[in-house]
């Protein structure tokens, strides 16, 4: 199952992991029913856009519908712009962090570490003087989205979503 990793800017950033990554990039895109599904859902919903809640609502990858979502609110990236796309979230000031793995949720708010890739592994390793650490497999991953979503009193909210499979 595909799972979102997301980071909130300024509002949060969120993380979400799943299984191995798979070759077949046709698994990322919505099919043109599943896209009007989505787009049905987006236009109802109120306090549920967020992709996971969509994707719990809709039973279809967070991919998948973060493919579907409207183009004037996301915008997306292969898994090759990772370190790219993670130094620069680490500039931001501030960031609300979601780390989502089989329906648990971990929240941490404070900037996000900078990190690199190791020398020795596969991994991407997190720097330790921060809010939190770890390893992240970024080889795994299939696609990152930036959202820029409506929200409450005329609010934006931000996030960027890392997808692995």
């Amino acid at each position: 199952m595909i799972r979102a990793a997301s980071i909130f800017a300024a509002t949060s950033f969120a993380l979400t992991f799943g299984g191995p990554a798979q070759a077949d990039t046709s698994a990322l895109c919505p099919t043109p029913d599943q896209a009007i599904e989505v787009q049905a859902v987006y236009k109802v919903s109120s306090g549920a856009r967020l992709v996971p809640a969509m994707a719990a609502r809709q039973l279809d990858p967070e991919v998948v519908i973060a493919s579907a979502m409207p183009a004037v609110e996301i915008v997306g990236t292969s898994a090759e712009s990772f370190e790219e796309t993670w130094t620069s979230v680490t500039k931001w000031e501030k960031a609300f962090t979601h780390i989502i793995k089989e329906g648990d949720v971990f929240e941490i708010d404070g900037a996000v570490p900078q990190g690199k890739k190791s020398e020795r592994s596969n991994y991407f390793n997190l720097d330790i003087d921060a809010p939190f650490g770890g390893h992240i497999r970024n080889d795994q991953m299939s696609a990152i989205y930036a959202l820029a979503l409506p929200g409450r009193g005329g609010s934006v909210a931000r996030s960027i979503h890392f997808f692995d499979q």
